[in-house]
């Protein structure tokens, strides 16, 4: 069974009921995700860290690196929080190390025993006492991370990154015009800030792996969208890369002239700064 650490990056800047918002709907994003993909998976939230555990890994995988909101990612392996034990653990991983080696330990919660360095030290005696490795503590051929918490350790395997941004739908709705590539690139922008989109051309059917709400109707009934958590939102803007017809207002009536905000996220940008993007999103 996959274990993995996630840093919900952006989210945790926020105040304590917008953070527990945006960590609800992450969650929840995540597990349709992962439905999605054919895979199922429990989760828990401790301290501002997210931890996700399944059966089907590259499943999971896929899911965590398609979510809004995720950050860093670490997989890990749980230990016993002694130096010896995270050593033991290490070798197993490695058991053919050579050339040099620096052990990087970053404690959570409170403070017991040890602090980071004390821990990270005596690790890495531990380690010398099994294999002849030289310390090189700024660029080392093998670096053994740990998270050193107050009941345990986790020893962190090869970090991959998420897309960051903010969670699917707390920054409300906005139409997209999907007629290019480059207009499909700003509504991938814009879903990087936390807005949720509803096609008015073209399908969506590029960015479907980023949001289940575009999957079907069934998961798009299931999430409420804006910061009023709204399940039938209006529209607040429209998205393209350009827009000379777009429509001006969302609502009108005798009292009400909601102007339309119009987004067009790439204005400014290289052609090399959108081939990167596109690279990023159609990998």
């Amino acid at each position: 069974m996959g274990q993995w650490m996630v840093r919900m990056g952006e989210s945790m800047l926020k105040s304590k009921p917008v953070r527990k918002h945006f960590t609800r709907i992450l969650r929840d994003t995540l597990i349709a995700q992962c439905e999605i993909r054919g895979a199922k998976v429990d989760i828990r939230v401790e301290g501002g860290l997210m931890f996700v555990s399944g059966e089907a890994e590259s499943e999971i995988v896929d899911a965590l690196k398609h979510t809004f909101g995720v950050n860093a990612v670490d997989p890990f392996t749980e230990v016993e929080p002694t130096p010896e034990a995270v050593a033991f653990a290490a070798l197993e991983s490695n058991p053919n190390p050579t050339g040099t080696f620096a052990v990087r330990c970053k404690r959570h919660g409170k403070r017991g025993e040890w602090n980071s360095q004390t821990f990270a030290g005596a690790t890495g005696a531990a380690v010398i006492g099994n294999v002849d490795l030289g310390v090189d503590l700024s660029n080392p051929d093998w670096a053994i991370r740990v998270a050193l918490f107050p009941d345990k350790a986790r020893l962190l395997g090869e970090r991959f990154m998420g897309p960051g941004g903010l969670p699917s739908g707390v920054q409300g709705l906005i139409i997209a015009h999907l007629d290019s590539e480059e207009d499909v690139l700003c509504a991938w922008l814009m879903m990087h800030r936390g807005c949720r989109i509803q096609p008015l051309k073209g399908n969506g059917e590029q960015l479907k792996a980023w949001d289940p709400s575009l999957v079907s109707d069934e998961y798009a009934e299931k999430f409420v969208t804006g910061p009023g958590r709204d399940r039938n939102p209006s529209p607040w803007g429209v998205v393209a890369h350009h827009l000379p017809d777009a429509p001006t207002f969302v609502d009108e009536d005798d009292t009400v002239r909601t102007p339309m905000v119009n987004l067009e996220p790439l204005f400014g940008w290289s052609e090399q700064e959108i081939a990167d993007l596109r690279n990023k999103v159609f990998a």
